[in-house]
């Protein structure tokens, strides 16, 4: 059976500065976006935290192997959780109880996330392209 989606392209086949957008700016950006609004809403907050979590599986299947996929994860993690505190910290407003103290265990949390759902990703594009379905 045919897959009705297309595997993303190798983060490796693009352009330095496309790789550098989806790998850096991007991370980037959705942190301080997530940090920003955090003031405002709690639950906007989580919401968005799960489309993040959808972000790091969608990156690793830019990568064919899961370890190359959890050093994305990571390296975005660690991006997304900082840039997460930068807008919160810039906007101000209540945490509501959803930043750790110290803040600092933010950047370990997205991490490990990160790196999770990077190997996962990596792994699902892996399994895919064994079974010869690409």
């Amino acid at each position: 059976m045919r897959r009705r989606w297309p595997l993303p392209p190798l983060l490796t086949d693009w352009p330095w500065a496309i790789r550098i957008v989806l790998a850096g700016v991007v991370p980037m950006g959705f942190g301080f976006l997530c940090g920003a609004v955090l003031g405002g809403s709690g639950a906007l907050f989580l919401a968005l935290q799960a489309l993040a979590a959808g972000g790091g599986y969608f990156a690793g299947l830019e990568h064919n192997r899961p370890l190359h996929g959890r050093m994305r994860g990571v390296l975005g993690g660690l991006l997304f959780g900082g840039f997460i505190l930068i807008g919160h910290e810039t906007v101000g407003g209540s945490d509501h109880g959803l930043i750790p103290d110290p803040e600092v265990i933010q950047i370990a949390i997205t991490a490990t996330l990160g790196a999770l759902f990077g190997t996962l990703g990596a792994r699902t594009r892996q399994r895919i392209e064994s079974m010869g379905e690409v």
